[in-house]
């Protein structure tokens, strides 16, 4: 069928997009990269904590005859993986695959790495209890003693990741158009009248989206950083009835950005101590019983502690003079005795305003894409492929028929 003549339903493509289209690309691939990331991290994080965890269970009976059995099949477990990959390893056929005998090694092959991995499931009986107080000693040292500490432990990594990994999803399904949205209405569009209705709509979501964010924030910094939410009025403004007026965002946002350059080097100090416990704690000491009061108070010393807490509150912070070799635990300390213990969770959580300002860009991007012919508004569009071109543009933009195809069959 020839296609001169029939209409091209593609907006015209404006020089002026083509930039734009290539940083959205750019910006999608780096998400992409970052999403991978961020869900490689989780995964390693979660397989570290039950890793941990059941090798640091001992395996007893409770006084009411229950069995505390998770150390124990989590070492079946381990010693059938090891025993199966030896014996796959040393019964790897040695004829090839065209040679008549080679069915027969694989069948030895398969019955002995079988028997092998039933054996490993019994054999961790063998070794019960055995490391139990060496993980105990280094999982507690991550979860009470360490820059995780911070941050909630293994768990509120895990937690975090999986929210920031949530955030960079939405972010890259608006990119691509795949949004959760109501598209029923522009099915009784025309083409012409798709991009403006689209792009209002877009444009909604991202004013909504960063309306979100400033909630989040204004949130975040009364319940987490508690800033208190109203304070007296200056002079020349007419009082309210309440008789306060409410906090400045930019004194909102000023405490919170205070508050994390604190915490910076916070993190600074206590991974200093990381570094101190790290050979101690994988050499079998107790993360505990290394560090001395006399070693600690150097430790204070040597930080420039006065540029964030008055000196009479790091007074606070050094151990018993008279008591040099009593051991102080390696986990910092804040002046004034604010909680340590999560004192990060509130900075992960502005996770939360940053992904929904990105989401909002990712709305305007779109709009601005679509009005330059650069996005084909279309319904069914997010069901295409997602495919790029080499030169930044998305899969569903058709090129232009050239004067030289028109008219071909």
């Amino acid at each position: 069928m020839s296609q001169e003549g029939s209409p091209n339903t593609h907006a015209t493509k404006r020089a002026w997009g083509a930039p734009l289209a290539r940083f959205d690309a750019a910006w999608t691939k780096l998400e992409a990269r970052l999403a991978a990331a961020v869900l490689l991290a989780e995964i390693v994080a979660l397989c570290a904590w039950i890793s941990l965890k059941g090798l640091s269970a001992e395996y007893q009976v409770a006084g009411d005859g229950e069995k505390n059995v998770s150390g124990l099949v989590f070492r079946g477990l381990i010693t059938a993986i090891v025993l199966g990959l030896i014996a796959l390893r040393l019964t790897r056929p040695k004829v090839k695959a065209d040679d008549p005998a080679y069915a027969a090694a694989v069948k030895r092959q398969n019955g002995v790495v079988t028997g092998s991995v039933v054996l490993g499931l019994v054999a961790g009986r063998l070794w019960a209890n055995g490391g139990t107080d060496y993980f105990e000693n280094f999982l507690n040292w991550l979860q009470s003693a360490s820059l995780l500490m911070l941050i909630g432990g293994l768990r509120g990594v895990a937690t975090r990741l999986t929210l920031w990994l949530a955030l960079l999803g939405a972010s890259l399904a608006t990119a691509n158009g795949k949004h959760i949205n109501i598209d029923v209405v522009m099915r009784f569009l025309t083409p012409k009248m798709r991009v403006p209705v689209a792009v209002l709509g877009w444009v909604a979501a991202a004013v909504m989206c960063t309306a979100g964010a400033w909630g989040f924030v204004d949130h975040i910094a009364i319940a987490l950083f508690k800033v208190h939410p109203f304070e007296p009025c200056p002079a020349g403004v007419e009082v309210p009835k309440s008789g306060q007026c409410l906090t400045p965002a930019s004194e909102k946002v000023g405490t919170i950005l205070h508050d994390l350059g604190t915490h910076a080097f916070v993190i600074t100090r206590q991974l200093t101590l990381d570094v101190k416990s790290l050979p101690h704690v994988i050499a079998g000491t107790k993360y505990n019983g290394y560090l001395t009061n006399a070693e600690w108070n150097t430790w204070v010393a040597d930080g420039d502690w006065t540029a964030h807490f008055p000196a009479e509150q790091i007074q606070g912070l050094l151990a018993p003079a008279d008591r040099p070799n009593d051991f102080h635990i390696p986990a910092v300390s804040i002046p004034g005795g604010q909680e340590v213990r999560g004192l990060l969770i509130k900075d992960a959580d502005l996770i939360f305003p940053f992904g929904l300002l990105m989401i909002a860009l990712r709305f305007i991007l779109r709009s601005l894409l679509a009005i330059s012919g650069h996005v084909e508004v279309d319904p069914d569009s997010a069901h295409k492929e997602d495919d790029e071109h080499p030169d930044g543009l998305r899969s569903d933009e058709e090129p232009a028929h050239s004067a030289g195809t028109e008219g071909e069959s």
